[in-house]
């Protein structure tokens, strides 16, 4: 069986909802770093928000990643991980920053091999205080996203874009076949 999961992909495609219902399957799932970051640095007017400092918050998120990365290495348990150190690179690139750390990051801490990623859809797609990119914007990230998983040697199970309930029984299917 599989160990550490990846659930990642496009911006404001739903994400968030299947991870809730796998951690109510009583699932260990880890946050995406990305939005705690966020909240954090806005609570205490901080300036790691891309808005002020594109490349302290990837810093800040790639130190996040890898100890939650870390962190979950001494459990047995399945883990699923809301985004993986590989979205790091999409973040700089994002950014349009450089940032060879999170390369070597992505090399050196490997996940299992499938990687679940969830495609853009208009249909749902909304913004919020923490996610205030156009639909266009997400799912060009998306798309930036599924090219380096590809490239690292992931490989990709696309979700559908079905009822949250039906992506949640597909999730959980792919990871106990």
């Amino acid at each position: 069986m599989t160990k550490n999961i990846i659930i990642t992909g496009a911006m404001g495609s739903g994400k968030s909802t299947v991870l809730q219902l796998l951690k109510e399957q009583g699932l260990s799932v880890v946050p995406e770093p990305a939005r705690e970051i966020l909240a954090e640095q806005r609570s205490i007017g901080d300036t790691g928000v891309p808005e002020q400092n594109p490349r302290l918050f990837t810093q800040l998120l790639l130190s996040r990643s890898i100890y939650q990365y870390k962190q979950m290495q001494n459990t047995s348990d399945l883990v699923i991980f809301d985004r993986g150190i590989p979205d790091n690179i999409a973040y700089a690139q994002l950014f349009k920053l450089n940032y060879l750390s999170a390369h070597k990051a992505a090399q050196l801490f490997r996940y299992d091999s499938k990687v679940f990623i969830f495609p853009a859809w208009k249909d749902i797609y909304t913004t919020d205080d923490e996610r205030i990119m156009s639909f266009d914007a997400a799912k060009e990230f998306g798309d930036d996203i599924n090219t380096i998983y590809k490239t690292l040697g992931y490989t990709l199970v696309e979700v559908p874009c079905v009822s949250s309930e039906e992506r949640l029984r597909f999730i959980l299917e792919g990871i106990y076949s």
